[in-house]
């Protein structure tokens, strides 16, 4: 009878200690899970939003102009920016912002540029130039587009050579077609505005890719419902 309730004693007691020791994993589960999911909830909304970083860039004039910034408007000062070759990979130069996260250097060559941003904290962007405007602000053009341009300018110099007894200035301007007229300011429009429009599709592009912080939080945040989840299953089959 004592061999017998010794036993019962061991395998109650054996019974306790794991009913224990499951229910301490439990509650440790329970709070690991809460934990990274109140930690994801902090970082999507905060510090993600804080350190993302942006770089946009324009050819003008042989030059090329850089800016750095993270989505809170804070200027990505004295942070490096490397340049390459697009097409080859080739690294061409690098410098480092101002005060103002700003950085500009002389066209190294007629080909289409990377500038990649390396900012505080292992942030890091890019944003590469088109051979297209790199050319343009070198002054160099397309064939077609030069020969018409010569060929207009050509026109305008016979006209106002051919007024150029009697003609005022208004007279002058009048030989000139207005289809001509709206073609040389189209032409320079296009120009102007081109970087424009490109850094405002970059920028768009860029705001709409999840970066590695909001990745983590999502991860977190998963991890913690699953805990939660397998805290309440735990509990319906004790």
């Amino acid at each position: 009878m004592k061999k017998q309730n010794k036993v019962w004693n061991m395998e109650y007691g054996a019974g306790t200690n794991c009913s224990l020791a499951r229910n301490i994993f439990t509650v440790r589960t329970l709070l690991l899970s809460a934990y990274c999911l109140l930690l994801s909830i902090y970082l999507l909304p905060t510090v993600a939003y804080a350190h993302k970083v942006s770089i946009y860039a324009y050819a003008e004039d042989g030059m090329v102009f850089a800016e750095g910034y993270f989505s809170d408007g804070t200027r990505t000062r004295n942070s490096l920016i490397e340049v390459f070759d697009a097409k080859t990979g080739e690294k061409l130069l690098e410098g480092k912002t101002d005060n103002e996260g700003k950085f500009s250097f002389n066209i190294p060559k007629a080909t289409s540029l990377k500038l990649v941003l390396h900012a505080s904290m292992g942030h890091r962007n890019d944003y590469t130039l088109s051979a297209k405007e790199v050319k343009e602000a070198m002054g160099i053009r397309e064939s077609g587009v030069r020969s018409q341009e010569s060929e207009v300018r050509k026109q305008t110099e016979e006209r106002s050579s051919r007024l150029s007894k009697s003609a005022t200035p208004m007279t002058i301007a009048s030989g000139v077609s207005s289809a001509e007229i709206e073609t040389i300011v189209e032409r320079i429009m296009d120009r102007k505005l081109q970087p424009v429009i490109t850094i405002l599709l970059k920028l768009k592009e860029n705001s709409e890719k999840p970066g590695l912080t909001e990745i983590l939080g999502g991860i977190g945040y998963i991890i913690g419902l699953m805990g939660i989840a397998m805290y309440f299953k735990s509990r319906r089959k004790g």
